[in-house]
């Protein structure tokens, strides 16, 4: 009888499932809302967004200036080269900043992407559609400036301190 009594009052000082349940339940609840706070999934996956359009950038003007070198165009200031069917414009054979160059290659899906001339000559500028705000006022943005001479390549900058 007294074993019995002893290890009753020992079962009675552990915490019982239910407590427990509650007890990860609150944590993880707690979790949660702390974890919002340092984890920003959005930018990230915008972030991650326009340097992957960067790379597809880089290699569709990489692309293009093949081409253009096979067609021997790739020294000229100005030019329009035929790409699958349509006429892209070229400067020193890489495509040039405006919606006739690199616009035409990207080929994005309406929605996906923002985009517009830039307030630089021969460039283009692209953001992301989940953004409502114009690229220059959120500093969240990827802009293509075309070649300037026939030593240098297309500069894209990417932009992401307002993400």
């Amino acid at each position: 009888m007294k074993n019995l009594r002893n290890a009753m009052s020992k079962a009675s000082a552990g915490f019982s499932i239910i407590e427990l349940v509650v007890v990860i339940v609150v944590l993880a609840i707690l979790a949660i809302a702390a974890s919002s706070r340092f984890i920003n999934l959005r930018n990230d996956a915008i972030v991650s967004t326009m340097i992957g359009m960067e790379s597809a950038m880089q290699s569709a003007a990489t692309l293009t200036y093949s081409k253009a070198a096979i067609a021997g165009v790739e020294r000229l200031e100005s030019t329009t080269l035929n790409i699958d069917g349509v006429d892209i414009v070229l400067a020193y054979g890489y495509p040039n900043g405006t919606a006739a160059g690199i616009d035409l290659l990207m080929d994005l899906p309406d929605g996906d992407w923002q985009k517009r001339a830039s307030v630089f000559d021969g460039a283009w500028i692209y953001w992301h559609g989940v953004i409502a705000e114009d690229a220059g006022v959120a500093q969240c943005y990827l802009r293509y400036r075309q070649a300037t001479s026939s030593t240098a390549r297309p500069v894209i900058d990417v932009q992401t301190s307002g993400c």
